[in-house]
């Protein structure tokens, strides 16, 4: 059993665990072998209403002890999604120890585009996800019969989990195309009878309906820093609708959000790196802990792969140890080429490598750490060549991004270097700056207002013109490199404009898990991917015959669901 508490209320909402839950899995191939009691169910027979709200915001990180490795460490199924997204839409490599180097099994087959119905990698990422539809449901069966006066925060609390499910949902769509949609008043013994629907309608329709009756009940603020609030609430909605093309809808829901609370940070460095920094602009993100009382620390073990290697823990590196995941992409590193002008190369960026004499987008040494570049605040050493595992197959590149600073208070790491670079800092599920492009999407794809779309991604441009800029090591008066960004004029044609908000959702969120998402919602993913490939296989002897058919925008449903649902699931068409 897992039991949680609130650390630090007025701060910060924390999440601790403190005790282990431990829940059966189903393996069976007829009706009655579905009656399967669950050991250590949380409900209100163990657990208090508030903790039970608790442990659902706990599965926001997909970490559960069951005794299986796969679920205390998510190592293959982070909830940034770098696995599902990132490596599948050509903004990063695999990485680590070569193409053999697969957590879950089959992450190499996530980057080449060759899934399989039996793939750990899915089945991680689906269990994940109905794990913590599984604890919205526990909380909100128990509070709808819980009376408001012996439990005042009734509602609002309601509220908080209808987002919470309708977030865990999303990822489900998302994922795979398909969801087992059951709430609090569906009986338990029907929940094992209830299809996987193909229905997008349907399926955004229960998301949707959430979000609505979650603003209805939610106050615009809230005092634990990192609980659901109408603001929220409101994002979420404005995503699902842009998801949908909703456009007009989607402006509405931005604009409950634009003035609210939440904005732009002004130093892109710190917004990456320093705990705490990014609260204003981190709309909803996973709140991360360390020193909590638990072993490690309430951590990203998400995305504990994708810190930089230490041959021999040397101390004069930043990390001790890493092991050099989710590595930029040779593709992603071009795109942050500038012409003269200041403004991407939207065509013609990756007809050649970056040189030390291109000009750049300022953000590429922000996002992306390059060889003999400063590594953000670590003084003993520019970037190694050796801090790469396994460069001939993956390149020299690191992800940068989200990775805490090595001299910031917030690190948790020991001697033995586990859990190297990890701390507590946050991972955005929605930032401000994923909002305005949202609104600039719907303006610009509806037609209403390129120009105030156009000047809603300028806007982000110009917190990268004027944040401070990356030094270079030897001589911190000089930059990295020779960084240019400026701002598009606001007379662009849709087709251009278009152009621009896409390339600068690529620029600004790279590495943070939405890539793949948009390709797909975009309906380019199969051409985008082919034309990548085309080029980076060139690169990377490995992809030589990767390639992504239509069926492969979305995972598998996993076989060992289907089997377990007697075949009331269905597998997607082409797996």
């Amino acid at each position: 059993m897992q039991i949680f508490k609130i650390v630090n209320m007025k701060t910060k909402f924390k999440i601790i665990f403190t005790v282990l839950i431990s829940m059966q899995l189903l393996s069976c191939v007829d009706d009655s072998d579905l009656d399967v009691k669950e050991n250590n169910v949380l409900s209100a027979e163990n657990i208090n209403p508030e903790q039970l709200v608790i442990a659902a915001y706990s599965a926001l990180d997909y970490r559960y002890n069951t005794g299986e490795f796969r679920d205390l460490w998510p190592f293959d199924h982070a909830p940034s999604n770098w696995a599902t997204s990132d490596i599948r839409c050509g903004d990063a490599y695999k990485g680590g120890g070569g193409t053999g180097d697969n957590p879950g099994g089959g992450m190499h087959q996530l980057e080449t585009h060759d899934l399989f119905p039996s793939s750990e990698n899915a089945y991680n990422v689906w269990r994940a996800i109905y794990f913590g539809i599984k604890r919205v449901d526990s909380a909100l069966r128990t509070i709808t019969a819980t009376d408001e006066a012996s439990f005042p925060n009734k509602n609002i609390r309601i509220g908080e989990l209808k987002v919470l499910r309708a977030h865990f949902y999303f990822e489900a769509i998302k994922n795979f195309g398909s969801i087992v949609w059951y709430d609090e008043n569906t009986p338990i013994d029907q929940i094992n009878k209830i299809p996987n629907s193909f229905d997008a309608s349907f399926m955004w329709s229960k998301v949707e309906g959430d979000l609505n009756a979650a603003i209805a009940l939610l106050p615009d603020t809230q005092e634990d820093l990192g609980r659901v609030n109408k603001v929220v609430a409101y994002a979420f909605l404005c995503k699902a609708q842009v998801f949908q093309k909703k456009w007009p809808e989607a402006v509405i829901s931005a604009n409950y959000v634009i003035g609210k609370q939440y904005g732009l940070v002004t130093d892109i460095e710190k917004l990456y790196s320093i705990p705490g920094y990014a609260n204003r602009e981190n709309i909803f993100a996973v709140q991360y802990s360390i020193n909590d009382g638990s072993q490690y620390g309430n951590l990203n073990f998400g995305n504990l792969l994708n810190a930089p290697d230490s041959p021999g823990d040397d101390v004069n590196n930043p990390y001790l140890n890493g092991d050099d995941f989710d590595k930029p992409s040779q593709n992603l590193v071009n795109a942050y080429k500038v012409g003269p002008d200041g403004l991407p190369l939207f065509d013609t960026f990756n007809n050649s490598n970056v040189t030390s004499t291109d000009l750049v987008d300022p953000r590429l040494d922000h996002a992306i750490g390059r060889t003999g570049i400063t590594w953000k605040d670590w003084t003993a050493r520019p970037q190694q060549l050796d801090w790469n595992r396994d460069p001939a197959t993956y390149g020299n590149f690191l992800v940068k991004k989200n990775v805490i600073s090595p001299k910031s208070s917030g690190l948790a790491s020991n001697p033995t270097g586990f859990p190297w670079a990890l701390g507590n800092l946050d991972f955005p599920i929605i930032k401000y700056s994923d909002l305005l492009l949202w609104k600039a999407e719907a303006l610009i794809e509806s037609g209403s207002d390129i120009s105030g779309g156009i000047a809603l991604i300028n806007e982000i441009r110009n917190r990268a013109k004027l944040s401070p800029y990356v030094k270079d090591f030897n001589n911190p008066n000089v930059n990295a490199a020779n960084y240019l960004i400026n701002l598009y004029p606001l007379n662009l044609s849709q087709d251009v404009a278009r152009k621009a908000l896409r390339m600068e959702r690529r620029l600004e969120l790279a590495n943070e898990g939405h890539g793949f998402y948009d390709l797909v919602r975009w309906g380019i993913a199969e051409q985008y991917v082919s034309n990548y490939i085309q080029v980076e296989k060139t690169r990377r002897s490995y992809l030589q015959s990767a390639s992504l058919q239509a069926h492969e925008q979305y995972l598998p449903i996993p076989q060992i669901e289907i089997d377990a649902s007697s075949n009331v699931y269905k597998q997607r068409i082409g797996y």
